[in-house]
């Protein structure tokens, strides 16, 4: 099987798995790649989450340092009319479409491939070369942070999520607060006689408003500014009544190094400050920003490794959505991320992949891990 047959052939069989989050069904690919790496003889394992959830953990190699190559199994639903069947690989004009094609089955696969390659020619390597795909990224990140449980953290790190082959290196984070708002509930027929949970939330979109002009202002040398908004807001009981509580959600876009409790906080005050009382919070979702600093020398060489294999100049980029980098950079492992699609095709209907940047995707991950184990090119 030749190098274009082998990333094909993976990206083809785990596009037809249905892993589709929720519920996630992750094992039927970790289960499928245990398979392949078990019959070329690699050391790998499938770790177990329970109803049908595992990640998948292989190896090439021992010792330190290590090089990690990573990212997630699932993918988001596929609601919409498609023109191409979405669990599957459909190609056409050089674009292969499907559900998690760029997002990031894509980049999975041609993480395999590159590994299999390596391990396939004998190529030396200094230190490990692990692979880890985890359940759970699309929803509260069970299995990154099951994985974290039992594996040290690598010297460095690459998920393989949608940049266009172009070399990331920081994202923002989220938080997303529920704000309760109390008032009383009254006929609608009947005048006001007072403030209502209605006129509490009125008040309070409006607060959080102004607290994303204010978020606006900060700055990062590669990120956009934080921000809020509010993106869902319940609080009917009848057609004919004023209800006695209405419920906002929040969606906050940190800043690498914001805390939960930062972000709680800044929420609290804003609604203070607008004369929103009584109002409680309840986390709903709560993901850091992640960073590692473009001087960092994993960066450089990635930077020059890859803009070698691809004939471009590669300058540090942001990543444009959340992304699991966080939690590996809270380990202490530096992470970037690269890997084949564009970010806009993600979650998208009719999401695709070029077949060319599939490809082009294994040579970079082959001359990464050539750069940073110490091993020359077979």
């Amino acid at each position: 099987m030749n190098d274009d047959t082998l990333v094909l052939k993976i990206f083809q069989e785990l596009m037809r798995l249905d892993t589709i989050n929720p519920p996630g069904s992750e094992k039927l690919a970790a289960d499928y790649l245990f398979r392949v790496f078990s019959q070329a003889g690699i050391p790998c394992e499938v770790q177990p989450l329970g109803g049908g959830r595992a990640n998948f953990v292989a190896w090439i190699g021992g010792g330190g340092p290590v090089l990690e190559l990573g990212g997630h199994l699932d993918v988001v639903p596929c609601p919409g009319d498609w023109r191409h069947p979405p669990l599957d690989a459909t190609e056409e004009d050089g674009l292969f479409y499907g559900r998690g094609a760029c997002d990031m089955k894509g980049g999975a696969a041609a993480m395999c491939a590159a590994a299999l390659e390596l391990f396939r020619e004998k190529t030396p390597l200094r230190g490990t070369l692990r692979l880890a795909f985890v359940a759970d990224e699309e929803h509260v990140n069970l299995g990154m942070r099951a994985y974290l449980t039992k594996y040290p953290a690598a010297d460095w790190a690459v998920l393989g999520e949608p940049t266009d082959l172009e070399i990331a290196i920081a994202h923002r984070g989220v938080a997303r607060f529920y704000v309760d708002l109390r008032g009383h509930a009254q006929h609608a027929a009947l005048p006001s006689a007072g403030e209502t949970a209605v006129h509490k939330a009125a008040r309070a979109v409006l607060a959080i408003d102004q607290l994303n002009g204010e978020l606006s202002g900060q700055t990062h040398p590669l990120l956009p500014p934080p921000s809020i908004v509010v993106t869902q807001l319940e609080g009917y009981e009848k057609d004919n009544v004023v209800p006695a509580k209405v419920r906002l959600l929040t969606d906050h876009r940190l800043l690498p190094g914001t805390t939960e409790q930062q972000a709680r906080e800044l929420l609290e005050q804003a609604l203070a400050r607008a004369g929103v009382e009584g109002a409680t919070l309840e986390k709903r979702h709560f993901m850091a920003g992640g960073e590692t600093p473009a001087e960092e020398d994993f960066v450089r060489r990635a930077c020059a490794v890859t803009g070698t294999t691809l004939g471009r100049v590669q300058t540090p980029k942001p990543f444009g959505a959340s992304c699991e980098q966080c939690f590996l950079v809270e380990a202490g492992a530096k992470t970037i991320v690269l890997g084949p699609g564009s970010l806009e095709q993600a979650h998208t209907v009719d999401e695709f992949v070029p077949r060319e940047q599939l490809l082009q995707a294994v040579a970079c991950y082959r001359a990464l891990a050539c750069e940073m184990l110490g091993a020359q090119q077979v």
